[in-house]
C-alpha cells in the first residue's frame, strides 16, 4: 500500500497530504470515498468522487495485448486516413473555388445575381446565363481591344461581342450569310481565298477561343423564328437571335450606330440595326457596320478588372500578343496598328491630317476613281509628295503592298476582288476591308477603287454608314503608312504610353 500512498501524495502540494485506509488487500476495491484530502491539521477538505481504482489479480495474456495493440494502430490509422483525405478535398475544393474566382466565367456568375422576367442583369436558360438590358459592368478587354460579354455557355466559354464595329463594307452579291463578304471577312472558311482577315488579327487565336454557334433566323411581323440548323465558325456575325435575347434597342447591344445582324426578314432581307436600335431589312450592296462575335475558351485568367467600361475584365495573355490596336509615337504624331504581318506593322493616323489647326479637306481626284502616285490631282500623288516628304521620320517608313483592287457594279463586290490588284509603296489609305478600331474616325476617303470608269469613291459615315461621294467632293485624309516591328524600342503600346521608335 505505500506504493499507492506515495503515488497520491505526489499528486498533491506539499502542504497536503492523502490518507488511505491500510486495511485494503490488494484484492479489495479502492473507490472515490475511501480517499479524503486533509489539510495540515488533518481536517478534511474535499472529498474525491471521480474515479474509482481496481485492483485485481487478472493478468493479460500475449495475444491479447498484441490484439489491443493492433486495434489501437489500426483506428488511429483510420483515423488519420479519413482526416488526411479531408484535408486533401477541402483544400481541392478551395483551390478550386479561388481558380475559378479568378477565371472569366468565375467572375462573371460572383459578380452577378440571377434575375428573371425583364429585369436587367444576368439571367439563365437551357445554354447557360445570358446578359439582358442596359447592363454595365459585362466589359471584356481581350486581345487590345474592347468587347462586351453576350453570354456564358454551359461549358463555361464565354460569347463576347465587339464593343463598336470593326469594319464597314457591304454585305456582297450573295445574299446568304454562307457566302457573303462578311462571313469571309470574319472567319477562316475552308478553300475560300484571303477569308479570314479579322480572325488573323487575334494573336493565337487556337489558345484563347472557340468556334461559335449559331442558327439562321428570321424576323417576320416581329417575331423571331429560330433556325434549326446550328452552324459554327471561330469568328461570327451579331445573330439576331442573341440581339433579341439581350433586349434590343434597350439592351448594352444598340451603341447608337448602324451594323448588321446575322438574319432575315419576311421578305428574306439582310437585317441591319438602326440607330435608334430598331430592326430594318437592308440589300444586300448596302454596307453597314460589321461586329465580330468570338466564343472565349472557359477558364481564362483574368488579371485584373471588375467589367466596368473604364476597368474591364483583363483577360491573361502573357505573351500571345501581336501589335495590332497598339500605339506608336513617331515624332508629334500617333499612329494605330492595324495590321501586324511579316514583321511590318501597318498603321493608320489617329486622327487627321491637320491644315494648321484644321483638319485637311480635300478631293480625292478630279478623273477616274484610283489611287495614283503620278496623277497631280490624285489624292495619291499629294500623300506621297506633299505629306510623306515632309515627315522627319519618313526614313522609318517602309514599303509595303497596299491593294486596290476594283469593288463596285462592273467588278463585282466581292471580298476578295480588292486583291487583285495592288501597288508597293511608301503611303497609302484604308481600304473598307481594312480593321480599325477608331470607330471616332470618319467621313474619309479610302482607297479602293469603285471601278475603272467611276468617279465616286468609298467614304464611311460617322453612323457606320458605307456610301460613296464624287471624287471632286472634299473630304478628310487618314494617310497609312508602315515600319518594321524590330524598330519599337520603348513603351507598351497603350495610348497613354505608345510604343516609341529607339
Amino acid at each position: 500500500m505505500k506504493k499507492i500512498k506515495d503515488t497520491f501524495n505526489s499528486l498533491f502540494k506539499k502542504k497536503n497530504k492523502v490518507i488511505i485506509d491500510d486495511n485494503y488487500t490488494n484484492n479489495s476495491q479502492v473507490t472515490s470515498n475511501d480517499i479524503e484530502i486533509l489539510d495540515v491539521d488533518n481536517k478534511v477538505v474535499e472529498k474525491k468522487r471521480k474515479f474509482k481504482l481496481f485492483k485485481s489479480n487478472h493478468k493479460y495474456g500475449k495475444v491479447e495485448f498484441t490484439f489491443n495493440i493492433i486495434s489501437i494502430l489500426f483506428i488511429c490509422t483510420v483515423g488519420i486516413f479519413y482526416l488526411g483525405r479531408g484535408f486533401y478535398f477541402y483544400s481541392i475544393q478551395h483551390k478550386h473555388h479561388k481558380e475559378t474566382a479568378s477565371t472569366l466565367n468565375g467572375l462573371l456568375l460572383d459578380n452577378n445575381k440571377i434575375v428573371n422576367g425583364e429585369a436587367e442583369g444576368l439571367h439563365q436558360d437551357d445554354d447557360g446565363y445570358f446578359f439582358k438590358g442596359n447592363v454595365s459592368n459585362n466589359y471584356v478587354w481581350f486581345a487590345n481591344r474592347m468587347f462586351r460579354v453576350i453570354r456564358i455557355n454551359n461549358d463555361e466559354s464565354v460569347k463576347v461581342v465587339s464593343e463598336d464595329s470593326a469594319a464597314s463594307f457591304m454585305w456582297g452579291e450573295d445574299f446568304s450569310y454562307d457566302g457573303s463578304n462578311v462571313r469571309f471577312w470574319l472567319a477562316k472558311v475552308k478553300d475560300v481565298d484571303y477569308s479570314g482577315y479579322y480572325y488573323d488579327t487575334i494573336p493565337n487565336p487556337d489558345k484563347f477561343i472557340i468556334n461559335t454557334k449559331y442558327t439562321i433566323d428570321k424576323l417576320n411581323d416581329n417575331k423571331v423564328s429560330y433556325g434549326d440548323v446550328i452552324f459554327e465558325d471561330n469568328v461570327a456575325l451579331l445573330s439576331l437571335n442573341d440581339y433579341i435575347l439581350a433586349g434590343g434597342k434597350t439592351s448594352y447591344l444598340n451603341t447608337g450606330k448602324l451594323f448588321f445582324l446575322l438574319g432575315f426578314n419576311g421578305d428574306t432581307e439582310n437585317l441591319y440595326v438602326e440607330e435608334d436600335g430598331s430592326l430594318v431589312g437592308c440589300y444586300n450592296y448596302d454596307g453597314y457596320g460589321v461586329r465580330p462575335v468570338i466564343t472565349l475558351t472557359n477558364n481564362l485568367y483574368v488579371s485584373g478588372g471588375n467589367g466596368t467600361k473604364d476597368s474591364p475584365y483583363m483577360i491573361a495573355q502573357g505573351t500571345d500578343t501581336n501589335y495590332v490596336d497598339s500605339y506608336v509615337k513617331l515624332g508629334d504624331d500617333v499612329w494605330k496598328v492595324f495590321n501586324d504581318k511579316d514583321g511590318k506593322l501597318k498603321m493608320y493616323l489617329n486622327g487627321y491630317i491637320k491644315s494648321g489647326e484644321d483638319d485637311l479637306l480635300r478631293h480625292y481626284s478630279y478623273g477616274r476613281a484610283k489611287f495614283d502616285y503620278f496623277d497631280v490631282n490624285n489624292v495619291g500623288y499629294y500623300l506621297l509628295n506633299d505629306y510623306y516628304n515632309n515627315l522627319p521620320y519618313k526614313d522609318l517608313i517602309v514599303d509595303n503592298v497596299y491593294n486596290i483592287g476594283e469593288l463596285g457594279p462592273e467588278a463585282g463586290y466581292y471580298y476578295g476582288n480588292v486583291y487583285k490588284d495592288y501597288f508597293t509603296g511608301k503611303i497609302s489609305m484604308l481600304s473598307i476591308f481594312d480593321y480599325v478600331s477608331n470607330n471616332e474616325l470618319s467621313d474619309f476617303f479610302r482607297n479602293d477603287t469603285n471601278s475603272e470608269f467611276s468617279n465616286t469613291q468609298y467614304v464611311v459615315s460617322s453612323s457606320g454608314l458605307l456610301e460613296d461621294y464624287v471624287v471632286s467632293d472634299a473630304k478628310r485624309i487618314v494617310p497609312v503608312i508602315s515600319i518594321e516591328a524590330s524598330s519599337l524600342k520603348k513603351g507598351t503600346g497603350k495610348y497613354d504610353d505608345p510604343y516609341i521608335v529607339g
